[in-house]
């Protein structure tokens, strides 16, 4: 007979805690929880087509090439770059939403903006209405980047969190991917209409599942919270009381550790916030520096500059078909390989990619003969693609579920959504403009450098969560502190006391 406490909540501190989620009892289920997670990260697929159109359609834009409209080279930088713009708008409209109304209503509430920004292209025939769909679909982009990360860590087991987590990465690259491989092939038109039923498919799909057991908890609606718990690990109605339990003492502790000014536990709390912030930022900005968003957004008129020597339509799509498989990968190793050796391996292997192709690049520039190796671009590319999406594209995403407590994901998820979108903008307007102005291969260098930048960060920062609960990993944080945080702390706790001894 196996007793009661191993059948206990992720975030409970006891030793014996976790057990169920990594063993779970005989006849609890997961599979519910993968498919919740799979139509809930449907919304992922729709904002990869966001990504994906600009990726096939810039090049027949600014040719005129069976489309409405003839844009500029400038105004197309504006398009990719407005979307990420307003992410930042959608992440914190996506923030607000989620505490107030629920993970499950954000997210469909994001395909409001997919389904009104997709209509707007269809029918567009200047470039100012393109501009105002971009800003549409960016307010859908930056609500499910937020709300994703939260609503799939609090319905999975701990054995299969990362798992879950890089699904959202996975499905951009399927958005993406989806987009690339229609577009050349199809009309302007028709290519809005098909990813205009990629987000009515999402809520056709996902408006069936229940919302978190962790935000129905919190607004007390013990009832719905209990029928939640019993869907998603197929227990009996007292397993799940007990697991409701732990959730909302847990969610108890987090509102004190926000509202008690001077206590001990908030300011422990607040250093592992503060840290974990520090390592997810570290990680997007990463993602944004390693120069993967722009690469994909121009992919095909890199290709055509690069004189790759096949069609750059089907290169692209070979590429994001790559990528698709590596994130894939990632999904199903990376509660075996763990998080940290794939990020460390992913972000070593980033940098020799971008450095060789940057000396291609320059190579290419002075018009060296490179005919012998002109594929060598395409290859790079997919190398690069592949070591990104095994860690740095997929993971950091699942590290904001595990890292930040309940009452914390919502604004930890905004604010690193508006960090990736500042930097996004930067990074992707200057991409334009420095390649033009000095040669491409300048603008990869700093990738590949940053990536290498990165690979140190790791290598001495990020700790590894695999199999950790919620109280585990807080530990771990707060153990890593330096003695100056603790010696600060500790002078500090003292003064309170009237004891002004130094530590």
């Amino acid at each position: 007979m196996v007793p009661a406490d191993f059948y206990m909540d992720e975030s409970e501190e006891q030793p014996n805690v976790q057990i169920h989620m990594l063993f779970p009892k005989r006849g609890h289920t997961q599979w519910r929880q993968w498919l919740a997670s799979i139509c809930a990260t449907l919304s992922m697929v729709a904002v990869g087509t966001v990504y994906g159109w600009t990726t096939t359609m810039l090049t027949r834009l600014e040719k005129n090439k069976d489309v409405p409209l003839q844009i500029t080279s400038d105004e197309g930088s504006w398009i990719v770059s407005i979307a990420v713009i307003t992410s930042m708008v959608g992440s914190f409209l996506g923030a607000c939403l989620a505490d107030l109304f629920g993970r499950k209503k954000c997210l469909l509430s994001s395909s409001i903006f997919f389904i009104v920004g997709w209509l707007i292209v269809i029918f567009a025939d200047t470039v100012v209405w393109l501009y105002i769909s971009r800003v549409v679909l960016g307010v859908g982009v930056g609500m499910s980047y937020t709300t994703n990360p939260m609503y799939v860590s609090e319905v999975a087991d701990t054995n299969i969190r990362g798992a879950l987590g890089t699904l959202i990465a996975v499905n951009v690259f399927t958005g993406s991917l989806i987009t690339c491989s229609v577009g050349p092939f199809v009309s302007y038109r028709t290519l809005g209409v098909v990813l205009l039923s990629i987000a009515i498919v999402f809520v056709a799909s996902f408006v069936f599942f229940p919302e978190s057991p962790y935000y129905l908890a919190m607004k007390n609606r013990e009832r719905e919270a209990i029928r939640a718990i019993m869907y998603f690990k197929g227990c009996n109605t007292e397993e799940a009381r007990q697991e409701l339990t732990i959730i909302v003492r847990n969610i108890d502790d987090d509102r004190v550790n926000s509202e008690g000014s001077r206590k001990k536990i908030r300011r422990l709390l607040s250093y592992n916030n503060r840290k974990a912030f520090a390592m997810v930022l570290g990680l997007i900005i990463t993602q944004q520096l390693s120069g993967n968003f722009t690469t994909m957004q121009y992919l095909s008129k890199f290709f055509d500059a690069a004189n790759i020597g096949i069609d750059a339509d089907y290169a692209t799509i070979i590429v994001f078909t790559v990528g698709l498989v590596s994130g894939t990968v990632s999904t199903m190793t990376v509660e075996k390989a763990g998080r940290r050796t794939l990020l460390i391996l992913s972000a070593f292997f980033c940098s020799a990619t971008l450095i060789i192709l940057s000396v291609y690049l320059l190579l290419n520039s002075k018009k060296i003969d490179l005919t012998a190796v002109n594929l060598l671009p395409v290859i790079l590319v997919i190398l690069f693609v592949v070591a990104y999406q095994v860690g740095i594209g997929t993971l950091p995403n699942a590290l904001i579920g595990e890292l930040f407590p309940t009452s914390a994901k919502s604004v930890a998820g905004a604010a690193i959504t508006i960090s990736d979108g500042v930097l996004g903008f930067v990074v992707s307007k200057l991409y334009q403009i420095i390649g033009d102005a000095f040669g491409e291969h300048y603008v990869y260098f700093f990738f590949g450098g940053s990536c290498f930048v990165a690979f140190v960060f790791i290598l001495y920062y990020i700790p590894e969560t695999k199999n950790k609960s919620f109280g585990e990993i807080q530990e771990e944080l707060a153990s890593t502190c330096s003695k100056f945080s603790v010696n600060k702390y500790l002078r500090s706790s003292r003064k309170e006391q009237g004891d002004d001894r130094v530590v």
